[in-house]
């Protein structure tokens, strides 16, 4: 079991994630009135490093240079950015699926997309 905890820690850094966007964006909007658009770009920012910094140091207790693995890691979002929106755009081009669910379906794939790709590719070091 111990060989795969990475898998808990990554599903709880990636929960955890979630929580701090949604609570950050809410909070800025609800809170101090700052535009929805601003709020949500400043969580964004916030989300993303405290990602990377959780599973770079904790997850995957990585080794590899932080330039390295910061490039790969964005590539890996970014490419998780058009992995969503090639299956939202397929899942409901004929309207055979409810949005949501194309979206729930999306959301693995990523998850599957980030959980392998960290782990084979962006946390690795070069040793």
């Amino acid at each position: 079991m111990a060989k795969y905890s990475f898998i808990l820690r990554f599903l709880f850094v990636g929960g955890s994630t979630g929580f701090i966007f949604l609570g950050l964006t809410f909070g800025l909007v609800e809170g101090l009135g700052i535009s929805a658009l601003l709020a949500s770009t400043f969580a964004s920012l916030i989300a993303v490093s405290y990602n990377y910094l959780l599973h770079y140091h904790w997850t995957f207790e990585s080794e590899a240079d932080h330039r390295l693995a910061l490039t790969r890691f964005l590539l890996m979002g970014a490419g998780s950015i058009l992995l969503n929106g090639l299956i939202m755009y397929f899942g409901t081009l004929q309207d055979t699926f409810h949005y949501m669910v194309v979206q729930f379906c999306a959301g693995l794939a990523m998850v599957c997309w980030s959980l392998c790709l960290s782990y084979f590719w962006v946390f690795k070091s070069n040793h």
